[in-house]
């Protein structure tokens, strides 16, 4: 069993993939308010009644305690405030921890969403500001949370980011664990820059073409 826990796991696919990690892990909703994340956990058990392994898995902290404890750090916050976030809790990370940024770098302009284009990834920003020690990687952005949170049927794949093939391991690992993903490595942290956008094309395809919750799976021929 790892330890787990979500930086900002509070929204909608940091609530999602606590379902899932926490049937084999101990999982801890972080927040900047414990209120907030206790309130999170209540709705999650109040939703899923009689799922005992959450009962017993799912803890409501603040962020910093996430940092400072867990083998596996998920950061599911909004772009807006990705890095501040990392920023203020980079004295807490207890380092040689693996650390998987779930946001999507995008923005809406006028009638479609589009992504933000930086001159280096978020990953990597993250990866500058973390200690030396942590291993950054890049998933999830592709993922329907609604469909992930339900429980219902997926069949999708996770593009993954990062630099080193002992995390693309570990991020494989925890990706494999929910039912239905398949990990996809795409390529070092600097492609990150292209996954983090991805997310807007997924957006304005399910507006466009009246689509719910489209997602990626890629088909070899």
């Amino acid at each position: 069993m790892q330890k787990i826990g979500l930086i900002g796991g509070t929204g909608d696919i940091g609530s999602a993939l606590a379902v899932h990690l926490a049937k084999k892990n101990e999982v801890l909703i972080g927040s900047r308010s414990k209120e907030k994340a206790e309130s999170a956990v209540r709705d999650i058990l109040k939703d899923k009644k009689g799922r005992k392994d959450l009962e017993e898995h799912l803890k409501a902290v603040m962020n910093e305690l996430v940092a400072s404890t867990c083998d596996v750090v998920i950061l599911t916050v909004p772009y807006s405030v990705a890095i501040e976030t990392i920023t203020k809790l980079q004295s807490e990370f207890k380092g040689d921890q693996l650390l998987i940024s779930t946001v999507a770098a995008i923005e809406k302009s006028r009638n479609e969403f589009v992504p933000i284009r930086n001159r280096i990834s978020i990953s990597r920003n993250i990866q500058e500001i973390v200690p030396k020690s942590m291993h950054v990687a890049t998933a999830f952005q592709t993922i329907p949370a609604r469909v992930l949170y339900k429980e219902e049927k997926i069949d999708a794949d996770v593009l993954v980011c990062c630099d080193e093939q002992s995390t693309y391991s570990r991020t494989a690992g925890i990706i494999s664990s929910v039912e239905g993903l398949r990990p996809l490595y795409a390529g070092t942290l600097d492609l990150s820059l292209e996954i983090e956008g991805l997310t807007a094309i997924l957006l304005n395809i399910s507006i466009h073409e009246h689509l719910k919750s489209p997602t990626f799976k890629i088909k070899s021929f």
